[in-house]
């Protein structure tokens, strides 16, 4: 099929889809290189408004296009009725930039964000017409590339990816591009590949892999242009990484053992690529994210100067803790927004120090006070049921404090006041690499019957509820933990109609059920075991830098209700992240 042809069918697609400008491409700040070398192909699995707003995939274009010889271009995952099309008329799956065909690229790169994404992986592959497996592969495919937090666990899908990048890619990338740029025939390329100690190679067998850090976490590798949608994103904003990693130590998060340690940018650095940003992209909010913004050390100083510059901004400062100073922040940053979100977790304090929040009644109570006398009409409140140890206290400790959020708004608003409580309710996931890898879920009847009590109790003027469904993330459970059979029924629930699993509508129990079944597994069974901590776990081999060790009696401690302290104020506690140039990097304030 020719070039021309190919836009011909296109451009007939888009007459009959729902959204055609999830696929038509040229944004601004968008890249072309026609003479590159070595092609890439980035994709998010999901769809365009989802995508497009990821800032991992937007550092990794700029990465590519800025600092090397290659060229990156951009796919997400089509929806179905796009998908469906495609297939009828025998189009492939295109990249946004020039509408080439994905299989004729060197590299194609899937950022692996979140488990119910996985059935997309194998979705987006398909429409490229790349064979699903690995071993089926020749010269004519593409190396199929998988890194991001979800690769931590690679055997769900190892027999559908040729390699999983470990870590951040600031610190490996350049290297996979030379080799690809340099090594001419799959095998070979595999067999150089393999060579890098942060990538796994599936089928050069199991062997330890270090996850690669971004040491020096300097400015110049951050994204100057990012790509403005034409269509809605979720979030249509500048956004600058202030601070990479979190050593907090909430024992249920992937990500903060993950992206250890903490590496903090100067605030110059910040507020000079902040209204870089804002100037060559046209929006008005800027978001300075991380894990936990609030505790980065120059927060205050870059609000200020910010501000001073652009006193109209809408600046936003997500993962803020529970305390009163993130409140007084987000009131600087930002003195037109009229809700804040604060993250409990869990409501009563032997929770906290179970799953090891630091937080305390009091510093909670004073955050929603702080709030409401700001003016905050609107305050969202997030917690997780089906924790381990968890007992009826907590959920109605859930309760409690949401009608004592109620009880402060009022006496800021008045009875009648118009202001609202959002309470949110997540179903504990355990994830690998965290103390809590060893526990299971809570069994679905538990979560169903939890999630009914806090509908029937927590409810009236001035309230509202979201809870997340029982069904989708007892999948993200069994996926999340599973192996290399996990990835049998992934390619079976697959074939049998699942996609697009995190989306409600579309999400196909039965083809689950029914592929768990057929692997000789249960879906059930899978989400809620305990593992022995004295097994071998399907991702031993992959190296987070933290230690089993520290993560073993990290789950001892959450037995004893014992919280752990912060390395950054409160002295080492021996994870294993700091080697070398590898450890804290704070910045004056």
């Amino acid at each position: 099929m020719t070039q021309l042809i190919l836009q011909q069918q296109i451009e007939r697609l888009l007459t009959v889809v729902e959204k055609p400008s999830r696929y038509i491409g040229g944004e601004t700040n968008e890249t072309v290189k026609p003479d590159a070398t070595v092609r890439v192909a980035l994709s998010y699995p999901d769809a365009y408004e989802i995508g497009i707003s990821n800032q991992a995939l937007q550092i990794l274009y700029g990465l590519i296009n800025d600092r090397t010889e290659a060229a990156a271009e951009r796919v997400y995952c089509p929806w179905p009725d796009m998908a469906d099309a495609m297939r009828l008329q025998q189009v492939p799956l295109f990249t946004l930039e020039t509408w080439r065909p994905v299989r004729d690229v060197d590299l194609f790169g899937i950022t692996l964000q979140a488990e119910l994404t996985y059935s997309n992986v194998l979705e987006l592959i398909d429409l490229a017409g790349i064979p699903i497996r690995s071993e089926d592969r020749t010269d004519r495919d593409p190396i199929v590339l998988a890194g991001g937090p979800s690769a931590s666990n690679p055997m769900p899908l190892a027999h559908f990816i040729d390699a999983f990048f470990m870590g951040e890619a600031e610190e490996g990338l350049s290297s996979i591009i030379e080799i690809l740029d340099t090594v001419k025939g799959r095998e070979e390329r595999l067999d150089r590949l393999a060579e890098l100690p942060f990538l796994y190679i599936p089928a050069r067998g199991e062997r330890p892999v270090e996850r690669a850090v971004f040491a020096n976490f300097s400015i110049d590798m951050a994204p100057t242009k990012p790509v403005v949608p034409y269509a809605s994103a979720i979030f249509s904003r500048a956004s600058v990484e202030v601070m990479r990693g979190c050593t907090r130590g909430c024992r249920f998060c992937h990500a903060g053992t993950w992206y250890r340690p903490v590496r903090e940018r100067p605030v110059e650095d910040v507020v000079k690529a902040g209204l870089e940003q804002l100037n060559c992209t046209g929006y008005d909010e800027l978001s300075l994210t991380s894990l936990a913004t609030s505790d980065w050390s120059g927060v205050a100083r870059a609000v200020t100067e910010i501000k001073a510059a652009k006193p109209e901004l809408h600046l936003s400062l997500p993962s803020n803790r529970v305390d009163t100073g993130p409140v007084a922040l987000a009131v600087a940053a930002n003195s037109r927004q009229r809700s804040i979100t604060l993250a409990p977790e869990a409501a009563t304090q032997r929770m906290r120090d179970i799953i090891c929040k630091t937080i305390t009644d009091e510093m909670i109570e004073k955050a929603i006070k702080s709030a409401f006398a700001a003016g905050y009409t609107s305050l969202k409140l997030y917690f997780m049921i089906g924790l381990p140890m968890e007992t009826f206290a907590e959920v109605q400790g859930i309760v409690d404090l949401g009608f004592k959020a109620r009880e402060i708004g009022r006496r800021q608003f008045g009875e009648g006041g118009k202001f609202t409580v959002h309470v949110s309710a997540s179903n504990f996931v355990p994830k690998p690499h965290t103390p809590f890898q060893w526990d299971g879920m809570a069994a679905p009847e538990q979560l169903r019957v939890k999630q009914e009590y806090l509908r029937r109790t927590l409810k009236g003027r001035q309230l509202k509820l979201s809870l997340h469904d029982v069904r989708t993330s007892m999948l993200e459970g069994a996926i999340g933990r599973g192996d290399a059979i996990t990835g049998d029924v992934l390619e079976a629930a697959w074939r049998a109609g699942a996609r697009f699993d995190a989306w409600t509508e579309h999400h196909r129990e039965d083809a689950w059920q029914a592929a768990f079944t057929a692997a000789g597994r249960d879906l059930e069974v899978e989400a809620t075991r305990e593992r022995d901590p004295l097994d071998p776990l399907p991702w031993d081999h992959v190296r987070s830098g933290v230690t089993k060790e520290f993560l073993l009696d990290e789950w001892w401690q959450s037995r004893a209700e014992r919280p752990t302290g912060d390395c950054r104020w409160d002295g080492c506690s021996d994870c294993g992240a700091c080697v070398g140039p590898v450890r804290n990097r704070l910045v004056e304030a």
